[in-house]
């Protein structure tokens, strides 16, 4: 009887548990959190990729307007280490993590592909996978790109070349410099890159100083100081000097009302002194050592003329020393191997030595006066803030003694660009 019991209460044990669904529901739920999990952790994951790129372009972005940037300033051998510098900043550097970094100039593809002012980046990583992997059969690789044009004509009328002197532009004094619609460059990382002391001022349209600046208070711009920059390239770099053909003259002095002078070569430098008004016929003056020499009251006129001091002896090359009352009217050619150069010293010139352009107002130069071994000291300028003459300065040092007045309307002069406005995305 007991045993019968016993197996009815067990068949009706059985038959209870048959309605019961609180285990199956336990399990359903459990399973449904598996895939709500597991699509949350695959969106984790998705944004993470998104925040990813994001950064990512901004590291293209970055490299690109670096490296355009650099080819601007002249950096022709190291702008895809500027555009890969940029990236590392952001994380990416370049074979580093699964990371590449791209530069292209030109750009291979896009809007831009082919044009050499361009600078194309392209930086890719591989991703890991985790909760994706449940649903890609390949790890996904992030790509940004991103290219920077540089083709703004530069504004430069005062570039002084010299990467590590003190000082190495100068006023002093009441110096009143005016720089009417252009910019003052200055390549030199010392902290007193532009020296500015005693009252001496400088108004530009903006400066590009690679150092710093003593005196910043006594700079004004239309268009702002720019720091701590990239140094300007030379733009008359690849201008050679003519051959030496024998001389011509020799320790040359001109009369006082003599026929005009005629291109040539002239051995141990020209003096021209004492009142003396001379001409300059059309073409190439080549002085060989000595000096180019204009005091006393003398006028030296000339048009489609370039000076060129050099030295054909290993000597240093000529100097120019116009002071004194001197009245020099003189305009570059436009075209020909020294457009735009109405003096050209040789770049075998010793750094410290001094060039005197201290004629003051009466020291009209159309064109480029280009020292890039040694110094300019420079008063003159005959425009008075119309923005109508043209003259460039670029040497290795540039100290300004008296006020000086230049402008950079220099269309069809022959000058070539100093310098350039930054670069900027167009992709």
């Amino acid at each position: 009887m007991m045993t019968m019991k016993a197996d009815r209460r067990t068949r009706r044990n059985w038959r209870a548990l048959g309605p019961d669904r609180e285990g199956a529901t336990a399990i359903v739920v459990g399973l449904a959190l598996t895939g709500v999990i597991g699509f949350a952790g695959l969106g984790t994951e998705v944004g993470l990729w998104y925040y990813t790129h994001r950064n990512m372009q901004d590291a293209a972005d970055s490299g690109a307007l670096g490296a355009a940037t650099a080819l601007w300033a002249g950096n022709v051998n190291d702008f895809a280490g500027e555009a890969r510098a940029a990236a590392a900043r952001y994380g990416f550097a370049d074979g580093t993590g699964g990371v590449t970094v791209t530069v292209n100039n030109p750009p291979l593809s896009g809007n831009y592909a082919g044009n050499a002012n361009a600078v194309e980046v392209i930086i890719q990583q591989p991703q890991p996978r985790l909760f994706s992997a449940a649903f890609i059969g390949a790890a996904p690789t992030i790509t940004a790109r991103a290219v920077a044009l540089d083709n703004a004509p530069g504004k430069g009328c005062v570039l002084a070349l010299d990467t590590g002197a003190n000082a190495s532009t100068f006023g002093n004094g009441t110096t009143d410099v005016v720089l009417t619609g252009c910019q003052l460059a200055v390549n030199s990382n010392s902290s007193s890159a532009l020296t500015l002391v005693g009252g001496a001022e400088v108004h530009a349209d903006s400066a590009n100083i690679v150092g710093g600046i003593s005196g910043a208070s006594s700079l004004y711009t239309v268009h702002g100081v720019r720091t701590h920059s990239t140094p300007v390239a030379d733009p008359y770099q690849d201008v050679a000097v003519p051959p030496f053909s024998g001389c011509n003259h020799t320790n040359f002095s001109a009369p006082k009302n003599g026929p005009p002078l005629t291109p040539g070569v002239y051995c141990n430098g020209i003096s021209i002194n004492g009142g003396a008004n001379v001409q300059l016929s059309p073409g190439v003056y080549i002085v060989d050592r000595g000096s180019f020499f204009v005091a006393g009251n003398a006028t030296v006129t000339g048009s489609d003329v370039t000076v060129v001091l050099t030295s054909s002896t290993g000597a240093p090359p000529a100097t120019a020393d116009i002071h004194g009352g001197a009245t020099l009217n003189m305009t570059a050619p436009a075209t020909g191997p020294t457009a735009g150069l109405a003096f050209f010293q040789d770049r075998n010139g010793i750094p410290g030595t001094v060039n005197d352009f201290s004629g003051g107002t009466t020291q009209n130069i159309i064109g480029a006066l280009y020292f890039p071994k040694e110094t300019i000291t420079f008063a003159g300028g005959t425009d008075t803030g119309t923005g109508t003459g043209c003259t460039q300065l670029i040497a290795d040092e540039i100290d300004f003694k008296g006020n000086a007045n230049i402008a950079l309307n220099c269309s069809g002069r022959g000058t070539k660009t100093i310098g350039g406005s930054p670069a900027k995305l167009v992709e």
